[in-house]
């Protein structure tokens, strides 16, 4: 379910948190489906517990998932309002970004050109 790459810029934790919201996004992972805990978690990646804690309560706090005392950490079962924030936020990011293409004189036809090839290519998987 998880992979982390030390060698990246990233923190540990936020892989994770990146990670799960993306399987959630992309219906990989299933509302409700639990996590594993904390410890068998940080053995299988050979981290320590305290990054998987924090990843989690971050999760938690994003709403991705719901602990629940003494059974563990399930993904919400919400999974479509997380979704739609999630699309709502990668929207806003890509307003920002075709801004600031405008701005520094990126033209709208190559920037559609890049939208095309893009969509083509993930319809050709």
């Amino acid at each position: 379910m998880f992979l982390i790459n030390p060698q990246s810029k990233l923190p540990l934790y936020e892989q994770l948190v990146e990670q799960l919201r993306r399987q959630i996004v992309l219906g990989t992972v299933s509302p409700d489906a639990p996590l594993p805990s904390v410890r068998q978690l940080s053995v299988e990646l050979g981290v320590n517990p305290n990054t998987v804690q924090k990843a989690y309560r971050e999760m938690e706090q994003e709403g991705l998932i719901v602990s629940i005392p003494g059974r563990g950490s399930f993904v919400t079962s919400d999974v479509s309002r997380m979704q739609e924030r999630q699309r709502a936020a990668e929207l806003s990011r890509l307003e920002k970004a075709l801004r600031q293409c405008h701005e520094i004189g990126i033209s709208r036809t190559a920037v559609q050109a890049l939208v095309n090839k893009v969509y083509k290519e993930e319809s050709s998987c």
